[in-house]
């Protein structure tokens, strides 16, 4: 399963927006939009996010390039109950990325779980737990890395 973090947004409390409705800057546009490159090697047979605009933004050249719908899950939500959450995320396909947000994130893995904007984990189950094995940086981000960092991150 791949949990992706929502790709750049601004800082909410720069925004007069209603938050549920911020959408994408432009850094985060471009990350979308690369987006189902840096995820080709993926197997992905559905795509889960947040109902908050900018998680919506965040996957839609993927769930286009795939040619998958993307479901919207209050349970993804920043505010979203914990046990929502897991019990969200018991339910899905192994091959399904979960967009969400650093609160979630957090809640998650208990603030130890590093994520850009724009970033996704894959995580494995292990019985109940999640745990993440792999980490892929934001577009953004990787293009500033040397080549020798920018693949793997490990999680301990």
């Amino acid at each position: 399963m791949l949990l992706h973090r929502h790709s750049s947004a601004g800082e909410k409390r720069d925004s007069p927006i209603d938050d549920r409705a911020r959408p994408l800057d432009p850094v985060g546009r471009a990350d979308a939009r690369r987006l189902p490159w840096l995820l080709a090697g993926y197997s992905l047979e559905g795509i889960v996010s947040s109902p908050y605009r900018r998680c919506l933004e965040s996957v839609e050249p993927l769930a286009v390039a795939r040619s998958l719908e993307v479901e919207p899950a209050d349970e993804l939500a920043p505010d979203a109950a914990l046990d929502d959450v897991k019990a969200l995320l018991e339910r899905l396909d192994d091959a399904t990325l979960a967009c969400t947000h650093r609160e979630v994130l957090d809640r998650l893995f208990d603030g130890r779980l590093a994520c850009e904007k724009g970033g996704t984990w894959m995580v494995e189950r292990r019985g109940s737990l999640l745990v993440p094995v792999e980490y892929v940086p934001p577009p953004a981000v990787r293009d500033r890395q040397p080549a020798s960092h920018g693949t793997l991150a490990r999680s301990g």
